[in-house]
C-alpha cells in the first residue's frame, strides 16, 4: 500500500495541484543569508491542522528551493519536489483536526520572489521562492521569522520585532510575509503614535504622515501597527507586506525632484488597510486589494492637489482598462478562474477596480460612498472578505439594492 501511495504522489506532480485539505497555523522560520554567495540557508517548522480524516500527504509551494531534508517527529518521510510543488508523504495519516509539524531545511537562491544584489537581499510577493509554504491567500497563518543578518546590514521584515524575531501575530496570507536586508541608510520619526521607519536614501516622512492621516479619516480606521517601514531598494520592487513596503530607490530619486509624484507611496500604504487589515478570501476577489488601493491613491492625490488630479488618475485607469477590453481581455472583477498568484495581476483588478469605485462614488455621492467604505472597514477588519461583503456594506450605506450595478462590473 505504501508503494502505491508513493506512485500516486509522483503522478500528481505532473498533474493539477492537489486539493489541500489542511490549514497551516504557524511558520517558525530561521534564515541565514549569505550575500557573497547569493544564497540563503533556511529552516522552517510548519504547524498544520488536518481538515479531513486520514490525511496522507501534504502539498506545499516550494518554487525552485533546494530541499535538503524533511522531518516529521524525528522521522524522515518520503517527499517529492517538482514543478514548484513539494509533496510530503506523512509517516502515518493524520485524523481530522489533528495537529502535526513538519521541519524542512532548504537553500534559497535568486528567483522571482527573492532578489539578490551584492549589498542587498529582499523578497517580492512570491513567498514560496524563499519559504516552503501553502502560498494561497485562503490559508492564513502566523509567522515567527529569525534572520541572522550579515555584518553592517539593517533588516526589515513583516510584523513586530521583539528583539530576536519578527512576529506576525494575526493569521495572514503568506504573500504578505516579506523581508529586506542590506547596507541601508536609516531614519525614523514618530507621528501620531506610529514610528515611521525609512531604509534607504529617501525623505518621505512628511508625505507618509499625510497619507496615514487621510486614510484613517476616509476609512474610519487608524493605522493599526506600531511601526511602518518603507525600504527603498535596488531594482524595480513594489511590494506591500505586514507593516512594510518595498519600493525602488529610483522612486526616492524621483520624489526628490518631483515631490508631487506620491501615487505609488499612497498606493502601497493603502494596502495596510486593504490587503493586510482586510484580506480578500482568495484570488477571485483580488480587486478588493488592488482596486481599492489604486482608487485610494487617486483619492489622496485629489485631497492634496485637487479634483483635476483625481480625474486625471481615474481617466488613466479607464484607458488602461479599456485597452484590455479592446484586446478581448475583459473579465468580471470577481473572477474565480484566477487560481494562483501568477494569474491575478494586470489592469483588470487594479484599473477596472479603480474605475468601478470612481463610478460607484459618482452614483452614490461622496457622503454615501465614504460611509459605505467606513462600514465595510469596520465590519470586516482582520477578516477575509468577498465581493459580496463589499456590496452589502455599500447597500446598507446607500439604503438601496445595488445588485444591478455590481452585476455589471463585479460579477
Amino acid at each position: 500500500m505504501r508503494f502505491l501511495s508513493l506512485l500516486a504522489l509522483a503522478t500528481t506532480l505532473a498533474a493539477a495541484p492537489l486539493s489541500r485539505p489542511y490549514t497551516v497555523e504557524h511558520y517558525d522560520v530561521h534564515l541565514t543569508p549569505d550575500l557573497a554567495a547569493q544564497r540563503i540557508a533556511g529552516e522552517v517548522t510548519i504547524r498544520f491542522r488536518s481538515q479531513i480524516d486520514l490525511l496522507g500527504a501534504v502539498e506545499l509551494d516550494a518554487g525552485s528551493l533546494e530541499i535538503s531534508s524533511v522531518l516529521e517527529n524525528q522521522r524522515t518521510p518520503y517527499f517529492e519536489h517538482s514543478g514548484g510543488r513539494l509533496i510530503i508523504d506523512l509517516a502515518t495519516p493524520a485524523h481530522q483536526q489533528e495537529v502535526r509539524t513538519l521541519t524542512i531545511r532548504y537553500v534559497a537562491r535568486a528567483a522571482k520572489g527573492l532578489v539578490f544584489y551584492p549589498d542587498q537581499i529582499y523578497t517580492s510577493f512570491f513567498t514560496h521562492d524563499w519559504l516552503p509554504s501553502n502560498d494561497r491567500p485562503d490559508d492564513r497563518a502566523t509567522l515567527r521569522l529569525v534572520i541572522d543578518p550579515p555584518p553592517h546590514t539593517k533588516v526589515a521584515a513583516s510584523g513586530r520585532f521583539d528583539g530576536t524575531a519578527w512576529l506576525v501575530e494575526s493569521a495572514t496570507p503568506p504573500f504578505l510575509f516579506a523581508f529586506a536586508l542590506g547596507d541601508f541608510a536609516e531614519s525614523t520619526i514618530r507621528v501620531d503614535g506610529v514610528t515611521l521607519r525609512t531604509l534607504g536614501k529617501a525623505n518621505v516622512s512628511a508625505p507618509t504622515a499625510d497619507v496615514l492621516r487621510f486614510f484613517a479619516e476616509r476609512t474610519g480606521h487608524a493605522y493599526s501597527g506600531a511601526t511602518y517601514t518603507q525600504v527603498f531598494a535596488h531594482g524595480k520592487v513594489e511590494q506591500e507586506a505586514v507593516g512594510l513596503t518595498l519600493l525602488p530607490e529610483s522612486y526616492a530619486e524621483t520624489l526628490a525632484t518631483h515631490p508631487e509624484d506620491l501615487w505609488l507611496l499612497a498606493h502601497e500604504l493603502a494596502h495596510q488597510w486593504y490587503a493586510v487589515g482586510i484580506q480578500c478570501k482568495d484570488w477571485s476577489d483580488f480587486w478588493l486589494n488592488e482596486g481599492l488601493a489604486t482608487f485610494l491613491a487617486d483619492a489622496f492625490l485629489e485631497h492634496r492637489y485637487g479634483k483635476a488630479r483625481y480625474e486625471q488618475e481615474i481617466q488613466r485607469s479607464r484607458a488602461l482598462y479599456e485597452a484590455q477590453a479592446a484586446q478581448g481581455k475583459d473579465r468580471p472583477l470577481s473572477y474565480p478562474d484566477w487560481q494562483d498568484s501568477d494569474q491575478v495581476g494586470g489592469a483588470i483588478p487594479y484599473h477596472k477596480g479603480a474605475w468601478f469605485l470612481a463610478e460607484l462614488r459618482r452614483q452614490l455621492t461622496d457622503e454615501v460612498f465614504w460611509a459605505g467604505l467606513r462600514l465595510y472597514t469596520k465590519d470586516h477588519w482582520n477578516t477575509p472578505v468577498t465581493s459580496n461583503d463589499f456590496e452589502r456594506s455599500m447597500d446598507t450605506a446607500a439604503h438601496k439594492d445595488l445588485s444591478k450595478l455590481f452585476q455589471r462590473w463585479v460579477f
